[in-house]
């Protein structure tokens, strides 16, 4: 169990003397001074009572102010809260004409449950010992926290996300080979468990009761396994599921990674019996509309990679960005700028008995940061550290209001995990791209945390210097090249390479309504965007300069030469660093990923003939399934009947086609076409294709149309 601290303060003093007749000659009759303190706790729990007493020499009458309209008297005073929150309460104590009063400030908790409630993260630290994943290395490291040091690193499987602690087993969720590795606590391995290929496991959750793991698979499965790496049961939960977060009484609630036009969902799964699991519901946190300003935008909640439950596992809060996919002069009639184009942002839900879904609660903004990508209560829930991706920083917030408190800066390259010692005085934060876990002494937040430590998390670098640069320029809004006000990265829209899965209104950049395009599996090549309006990684300084606000990579001079100043003019590469590296990052992004579907040799065969019949081939052609190219200095494109108003035009000018995009990696690139107005591949071959401008489909029966589908989401 963890240690937690309620505090017994004696407040400070206030003597009022102006009643007081003038001091004289001391005679050993004479009443003391009249002072007072206040002793009492300063987290009383909501609806527990909770008593403070007076304290003060000789005698006196007490009277007390405990908020919400109440007064006591008497040396001691007793109340019970409904509400959580801060509270100021006060005592005035009175002897013939003298006074003297007292305040003592408290803030309002529920009670933690027993056992605490659970979350998957990518770092979990637990007494004299911490575990962080290393993705890019394949690696776990292990880490003692007094003294801060790296013990060991451990291999696991291909691009490991999240790791559990339970009793002394270890549980390592590995995405890119579909594994689970079980470990001892000290990194010992003991057992695999081999997932479907494809099916991707992000997260991984322990049972706060013990006994086992959750794991959530992006084929959209949460998995029960015990603590021998055997699977309990199974329960489908939707697309993509990723955070999770588990109270004491079993209930779990996992998050939809990527969100829709709609808004972002959460799932409810009663999980009481680890071996019978049953889905309770999910949860739409509708998109918000109306809030653009300088402090605020509409959008939905995108990228809800973590789960934040509090001590008491009735609340759970979702560190995300707000992305503004409402807002663009197509849409509204109002163009996007670089400060309603998204924020970090945090939603919340309220949680029950495992049989009660998820309920949408609250949401919350915050001002010049990008992305809220992990967070972590206080022990007691008074307060929550949440860290912010791009802007490298940690916000300190009420636990309750979630208005800021306090906050640490430059926290190190994309921090996407916190943890807390049981004690609640010392912060870890995971730098992903800085290689390390940074130590902070947070047990005083009227002052700036200072860093105490920095443990390295593996001992090379598993990524070439200019990948590892070009990386972070990806991740990094706090660079004022990148971004004006450190709300935007390529990040926000590409977290880890992939898309976002929305439509934005690009109209005002002389586009129209577009689809964001993963940049997994295309190595950076050219063409690029939909319309084919680059030609080179280096003219993303053109949606630097002007999207995101940022002053750009390279100088004025040299943007601005030779016509550079155009995407699709002089070549950019060569003269910024920072580009180039960009460019060798995304460059390195050149496999789309095993496909979780299987089509068998006779399906295969059916559906690729429907294919070549269908005419598919004659722009999906080649291993990637394109054509796409410049041919004689111009891109190949083509209208296969999908433009419409919203399509907007092609660089300002008329927009008479499209590039072809790969059909590489469809099962991971919905919603379709370059609008976002598919939801599904059958939607893009019948309900959007009626003239079979886009492949001869409409006279396909059922079983045609079932074995092309199968064919092309297993590519």
């Amino acid at each position: 169990m963890r240690r937690v601290r309620r505090v017994l303060i004696v407040s400070a003093a206030v003597m009022i003397a102006a009643c007081d007749p003038a001091p004289g000659p001391a005679t050993p009759d004479a009443a003391p001074p009249l002072r007072v303190v206040i002793e009492g706790p300063t987290h009383p729990f909501a609806r527990e009572r909770a008593c403070f007493r007076a304290r003060y020499a000789g005698e006196g009458e007490a009277r007390w102010t405990l908020g919400d309209g109440v007064t006591a008297e008497g040396d001691e005073a007793c109340h019970a809260w409904d509400h959580v929150g801060a509270r100021v309460i006060g005592v005035t104590v009175t002897r013939g004409a003298a006074r003297a009063e007292a305040t003592h400030a408290v803030t309002v908790v529920f009670r933690p449950s027993d056992p605490r409630p659970t979350r998957s993260s990518p770092i979990h630290v637990e007494g004299d010992r911490g575990w962080v994943v290393s993705p890019d290395a394949d690696r776990v490291a292990v880490f003692s926290v007094e003294p801060p040091a790296l013990e060991r690193e451990v291999e696991v499987g291909d691009r490991p996300r999240a790791l559990a602690v339970s009793g002394d087993v270890l549980a390592v969720a590995c995405q890119g080979d579909a594994t689970l590795h079980l470990l001892s606590r000290e990194g010992d391995a003991r057992r695999v468990l081999d997932f479907e290929a494809g099916s991707e496991p992000w997260s991984v959750l322990a049972d706060p009761r013990g006994g086992g793991f959750f794991v959530a698979l992006r084929v959209g499965f949460v998995v029960s396994v015990d603590l021998e790496g055997r699977e309990r049961d199974r329960i489908a939960v939707g697309p993509e599921p990723r955070g999770m977060a588990m109270n004491r009484e079993g209930t779990l609630v996992t998050s939809r990674w990527r969100s829709t036009l709609e808004g972002a969902r959460v799932t409810t799964v009663d999980a009481s019996d680890p071996a019978a699991l049953s889905l309770t519901g999910e949860t739409l946190l509708p998109r918000q509309e109306g809030l653009d300003s300088d402090t605020d935008n509409s959008g939905v909640l995108s990228f809800l990679d973590a789960l934040v439950p509090t001590p008491d596992g009735g609340r759970v809060v979702i560190p995300s960005l707000k992305a503004n996919v409402v807002t663009g002069r197509f849409r509204t009639g109002e163009d996007l700028t670089s400060q309603t184009t998204a924020r970090a942002a945090l939603g919340e839900v309220l949680i029950g008995a495992p049989s009660e879904p998820a309920r949408d609660s609250f949401r919350h903004s915050f001002d010049d940061l990008d992305r809220a990508s992990a967070g972590v209560f206080s022990p007691l829930g008074d307060r929550l550290y949440l860290a912010m991706q791009g802007a490298q920083t940690v916000v300190v917030a009420d636990g309750f209001d979630f208005f800021t408190v306090s906050s640490i800066d430059d926290v190190g390259e994309a921090p996407q995990g916190l943890a807390l010692s049981d004690d609640g005085d010392t912060l870890f934060v995971h730098a992903f791209l800085s290689r390390s876990v940074r130590v902070y002494d947070v047990s005083d937040l009227s002052r700036e945390p200072a860093l105490s430590a920095e443990i390295p998390t593996t001992a090379a670098e598993p990524l070439a210097p200019d990948v590892l640069e070009g990386k972070r320029v990806f991740y990094r809004s706090r660079d004022p090249r990148m971004s004006r006000t450190r709300y935007l990265s390529c990040a926000s829209c590409h977290l880890d390479g992939e898309s976002d899965g929305l439509s934005w209104d690009f109209t005002q950049r002389g586009e129209g309504v577009r689809d964001t395009i993963s940049l997994r599996g295309r190595a950076g090549a050219a063409p690029l965007h939909w319309s084919a309006n680059f030609d080179e990684v280096q003219d993303f300084e053109h949606d630097i300069r002007d999207g995101q606000g940022g002053a750009g990579f390279l100088s004025d001079d040299d943007f601005h030469a030779d016509g550079r100043d155009a995407p699709l003019g002089a070549p950019k590469a060569g003269l910024s660093r920072e580009l180039d590296a960009l460019a060798s990052y995304v460059r390195s992004l050149g496999e789309y990923g095993e496909s979780p579907h299987r089509a068998d040799a006779a399906t295969a065969s059916r559906g690729e003939a429907v294919f070549r019949a269908a005419g598919c081939d004659g722009c999906h052609a080649g291993p990637d399934f394109t054509d796409s190219a410049f041919v004689d200095g111009a891109p190949v494109l083509h209208d296969v009947g999908t433009l419409g108003e919203a399509s907007g035009q092609r660089m300002g000018g008329p927009l008479v086609g499209l590039d072809t995009p790969s059909l590489r990696g469809l099962w991971r690139s919905a919603p379709y076409l370059h609008d976002g107005s598919a939801a599904t591949l059958r939607d893009v071959l019948v309900d959007r294709n009626p003239d079979d401008r886009h492949g001869v489909t409409q006279g396909l029966d059922e079983p045609a149309l079932r074995d092309l589908e199968v064919y092309l989401l297993s590519r």
